[in-house]
């Protein structure tokens, strides 16, 4: 219902004075998407269930473990948000490139044609092709449709470690996915604190992958295929919340203990992969399965509580310390003449910004 005002709300725009500005139209729909998104569950990490999910959890843990006696619930606001974490210079970079991507990332992104669509389409070419006329003689029963969305997650769960993975390994791609680690504090807006180029990336690599579960499914399947979906919410929804997903990117240490982390990756996992230790680094590169980790030899399973610093490295200069170095430092790290181009710039480097200074000086190691 919400969300069928929303788009009706964002239709109207166009009756109205700004439909004769078509740029201040699409601007107040960004807008409108980006305050309401978390009510909606659209290009959000944020929807609202998670949230809620995450903050039960944490209530969770701190009456059972982090409470001390006479603590009452302004103890709690500030056990869920902490003032350290939240007035620190990496959140308010967090939030910013939170906002300038919502604008940015649709206005540039050039591999929107390249997702599942496209892939599900060549793939089910293929499939006639070889096999002949799709059978259809799979009907869908509330098992199937289970089962279905199951082995999908798991397809784009595995797309995002090989994705996550490249990322770490590749140099050009690391320079791009290290605005995300260069974070300095883990809370709810680092989970999207990213480069738009990461957006336009990642979007092949699920496209393809997930097109290999969705395929087979209207080869066979009578119609298209459903996705499971509990209390009205999306079964993925719901994955996230009984994980704590919203917690891995957050300050509360929380851990499955090691036999349920060889299967799922819990938030002290993943303060472990954002650590700056280089025992850490390039570690528990899933996003909600451990075992790909498990599997390709890249899971560290802390054995108990480790007080972790988090950025790119110790001792390292904040490589993003703005919305702007975010945004361009990156494209600076992968130029192959970067040398000369300190050369040129020396004469005025005492004008740049430290990050920058850093990069063109002596760059940073390739990856994490």
């Amino acid at each position: 219902m919400l969300a069928a005002f929303v788009e009706q709300l964002k239709s109207s725009l166009h009756e109205s004075f700004l439909g004769q500005h078509p740029w201040l139209q699409w601007l107040a729909r960004e807008t409108i998407a980006l305050l309401t998104g978390p009510l909606t569950g659209e290009r959000t990490r944020y929807y609202w269930p998670e949230l809620v999910g995450a903050i039960l959890f944490a209530a969770v843990v701190f009456l059972l473990r982090d409470r001390r006696h006479g603590d009452r619930f302004a103890a709690f606001l500030g056990y869920l948000f902490p003032r350290k974490v939240f007035i620190h210079p990496s959140t308010w970079v967090d939030i910013k490139i939170l906002v300038a991507n919502h604008f940015v990332v649709p206005a540039i992104n050039i591999t929107w044609r390249l997702g599942s669509p496209l892939f599900v389409g060549l793939l089910l070419g293929l499939m006639t092709a070889a096999f002949g006329p799709a059978p259809r003689n799979l009907e869908w029963s509330g098992t199937t449709i289970v089962l279905y969305t199951l082995v999908f997650f798991m397809a784009e769960d595995f797309g995002y470690f090989v994705y996550h993975y490249l990322m770490h390994r590749v140099p050009w791609l690391w320079a791009f996915h290290k605005v995300h680690h260069s974070a300095e504090t883990l809370q709810v807006f680092a989970n999207v604190r990213s480069h738009p180029v990461e957006h336009i990336l990642g979007l092949p690599f699920s496209g393809a992958i997930t097109a290999l579960v969705i395929a087979p499914a209207l080869y066979f399947g009578v119609g298209e295929a459903p996705y499971a979906t509990v209390l009205g919410f999306s079964l993925f929804t719901m994955i996230a919340v009984a994980v704590a997903g919203q917690l891995h990117h957050s300050h509360i240490w929380i851990s499955w203990g090691p036999t349920l982390e060889h299967v799922l990756i819990s938030p002290a996992m993943h303060h472990i992969h954002h650590s700056t230790a280089e025992r850490h680094w390039n570690k528990n590169m899933g996003g909600t399965i451990a075992l790909w980790d498990w599997i390709f030899g890249t899971i560290f399973i802390p054995k108990g509580y480790e007080k972790l610093n988090f950025g790119v490295g110790e001792g390292v200069v904040q490589p993003h310390p703005t919305l702007l170095a975010a945004y361009l430092v990156p494209f600076l790290e992968i130029l192959p003449f970067r040398d000369r181009l300190f050369d040129r710039v020396a004469p005025f480097v005492k004008h740049l910004p430290a990050s920058l200074k850093s990069t063109l000086a002596s760059g940073d190691r390739a990856s994490q």
